[in-house]
């Protein structure tokens, strides 16, 4: 394997939900027909899914062709999402069964080249009610350096530790800038030094604005949303306006896995239910955020895919669909994988887990020791190739 990796977007083509103008669930056995074809021709990695689940009560059994084909299309679909870390040599794109594009990961030379750039100057952003083309800073100086192929890479530097890039936006020494505003700077040919500059330069106010970095030293990738304002003095950013996430969101099903069933948003409320078509049928849908606290760990939310005003979230000890503007219920949610099962945390309350209560039929909040009395009364978590 090479020295070197590189940095993966991959896009592909996705089959859509199946949006009911109802709540109407199938009750038929199994999840998902036998043979049902879930991706498009020329895109598809598995070309069909063949999942059989066992008596209620019991716990999954699968052959293990079928497991090697979930476990195929699950990563397919968590891949198109996601930007990671690949083995590759080369910062040329690759077309290969049209998986996407591959960049060449920073490495110590890059870094180098960084360090010993003539082109850094400080980032600034226009104020909407001032004549000056200099504008407002934020808080932190870009520094350019070109690579072995031509494309520029743009690194945050000399960040004040009370600025907008480093307070407010959590943006870090040396972090490398991936995206802005659906611009893609890494890997690009085009956004020199000066481009980006401008980029930050005309920001809008009052417009969501949409940051990716990458961290060399941690690996890892974070968007940040925000909205910036213009008082009479300064630029700022908006209050309550900012958003970490480390992923783009993904739309899941939250499966039980003894009942052969998931849960599901039905006449308003959250059901357990059978479908056969869970992958594409939205009623088992749940748009899932993943964030970042001021502990940079990971949090989680739960948004309804049919009613986005909606999200899954704790009324005291049971879990319940809540308006997403209720502040009176916890909705946000660690998670923890125990073997097969998925256990959500609610945040404040770490010695409690959600598991399915069988005696009363409710997914409900409890000590990890009554929790993990018995296995399978988590969740299986799976993705869909449905959109946000």
């Amino acid at each position: 394997m090479d020295d070197i990796d590189g940095l993966i977007t991959r896009v592909q083509s996705r089959t859509v939900c199946c949006v009911k103008d109802n709540d109407d669930i199938d009750s038929s056995h199994s999840m998902i027909p036998h043979g049902e074809s879930t991706y498009d021709e020329k895109t598809q990695s598995v070309r069909s899914l063949d999942i059989q689940f066992s008596e209620i009560e019991r716990p999954i059994i699968m052959e293990e062709s079928n497991q090697r084909s979930e476990r195929m299309l699950l990563q397919n679909i968590r891949e198109e999402n996601v930007v990671g870390i690949s083995e590759r040599d080369s910062a040329e794109v690759i077309d290969k069964n049209k998986l996407g594009k591959f960049f060449q990961r920073p490495n110590k030379n890059d870094y180098d080249k960084l360090d010993a750039s003539p082109f850094v100057s400080e980032i600034f952003v226009k104020h909407p009610d001032e004549d000056s083309d200099k504008g407002d800073p934020l808080g932190g100086f870009l520094c350019t350096g070109s690579r072995s192929d031509g494309t520029f890479l743009h690194e945050f530097c000399s960040l004040q530790p009370d600025g907008i890039l480093a307070k407010d936006l959590s943006v870090r020494e040396k972090d490398i800038l991936v995206r802005l505003n659906e611009k893609n700077t890494l890997g690009s040919l085009e956004y020199n030094h000066e481009g980006i500059l401008e980029l930050f330069r005309t920001l809008p106010t009052l417009k969501t604005i949409s940051m990716e970095t990458y961290n060399g030293k941690s690996e890892t990738f974070t968007t940040v949303e925000f909205l910036l304002e213009g008082t009479k003095e300064e630029i700022i950013v908006k209050e309550n306006s900012v958003m970490l996430t480390a992923q783009p969101p993904l739309v899941e099903a939250l499966l039980y896995q003894r009942g052969n069933t998931s849960l599901a948003y039905q006449n308003g409320q959250l059901a357990l239910c059978k479908s056969a078509n869970f992958l594409t049928d939205c009623t088992h849908h749940f748009v899932v955020k993943k964030t970042l606290d001021e502990g940079f760990y990971n949090v989680y939310t739960f948004q309804v895919q049919k009613n986005k005003s909606k999200f899954l979230g704790l009324n005291g000890r049971k879990l319940e669909i809540i308006d997403g503007t209720d502040e009176a219920y916890i909705k946000s949610f660690q998670i923890e994988k125990i073997k097969r099962d998925s256990f959500l945390k609610p945040c404040g309350k770490d010695d409690m887990y959600v598991y399915y209560n069988k005696f009363k039929g409710i997914y409900e909040a409890v000590s990890r020791a009554d929790a993990l009395k018995d296995e399978g009364f988590g969740m299986i978590i799976i993705p869909t190739p449905c959109q946000p």
